[in-house]
């Protein structure tokens, strides 16, 4: 079954399905799109929208321990998160003759553990892919689990950019800036469970297995100004790719969520990922994907 949360998922960020609103009298084409480390479905819902009015029908589930505050992120193995991605793989296997994934930041690493395993993908597109911590640090947070609950982001310099936004998404009522918001809620709605971060390096590791031996075809996106996404990792994992059909796109001005409305890099990579899709499909796209 489907993961169920135990805890409140506002609506917008609850896993979703956007069927093709153009039919295809080739045959129908679905997309698999798998969300980050503490991210949820909300942030590619908009994308998924312009997929679907060119013909493309998406689904997206919500990973065990998201949707809500990080702390809600305690005890989940990552295991969790392969075996959410597997099933709804299953799920979506048998609706479709052409099957493509996406991912965002940990999400790609789940897309490949995807491919690897089945050859029917016939593509991934990758969204800020996920290779290493952004910050150094967070690889001793496997020494601090046994002594320390909770880890707390907004102390470090380096993340304090990445919290604020991902504070205010949640909430963009809330007066970050102000200073009893800063001393009495912002440590309870941003703290992140030391297990959960153990288990998120755990996961790029296992990532870097897989990525030498990923050969399905694939495109990746990125953005310039990226506080979740440390420099050259990309690089780097996009060197190891050992298959020839790749492409690395680079948008200057973008940040970790280059597929969101707000990031002026939107129009441009749901254009390019939709025209990955029409490039890698034998179905072919409705006549409506040219306009």
């Amino acid at each position: 079954m489907p993961f169920a949360p135990t805890y409140d998922v506002p609506a917008e960020r609850r896993a979703y399905i956007e069927p093709a609103r153009v039919e295809n009298e080739n045959g129908r084409i679905g997309l698999l799109m798998l969300h980050g480390f503490m991210g949820s479905p909300l942030s590619s819902h908009p994308m998924a929208n312009y997929l679907a009015e060119h013909g493309v029908s998406v689904h997206c589930p919500l990973l065990p321990g998201h949707g809500h505050h990080p702390d809600k992120l305690r005890k989940i193995p990552r295991q969790a998160w392969l075996d959410e991605a597997e099933e709804a793989f299953e799920a979506v296997q048998g609706l479709y003759d052409e099957l493509f994934l996406m991912g965002h930041s940990m999400g790609t690493i789940l897309g490949a553990h995807l491919c690897l395993q089945n050859p029917d993908p016939r593509g991934l597109i990758m969204l800020t892919p996920f290779y290493d911590v952004p910050d150094d640090r967070l690889n001793l947070v496997k020494y601090l689990r046994y002594v320390m609950t909770w880890f707390y982001p907004h102390k470090m310099r380096s993340m304090r950019k990445l919290v604020r936004e991902r504070v205010l998404d949640f909430d963009p009522t809330i007066n970050f800036d102000d200073p009893e918001f800063q001393k009495n809620d912002l440590p309870k709605v941003s703290r992140v469970p030391i297990d959960a971060l153990v288990e998120m390096v755990k996961m790029a590791a296992y990532g870097r297995t897989l990525w030498p031996k990923f050969t399905t075809p694939s495109i990746i996106f990125r953005g310039g100004h990226d506080p979740a996404v440390k420099p050259g990792t990309i690089d780097a994992l996009y060197a190891v790719l050992p298959g020839p059909d790749k492409k690395l796109v680079t948008f200057e001005e973008a940040g970790h969520e280059p597929m969101r409305p707000f990031d002026p890099a939107h129009k441009e990579l749901w254009s390019q990922a939709l025209e990955f899709i029409r490039q890698h499909s034998k179905i072919g796209l409705p006549a409506v994907s040219a306009t």
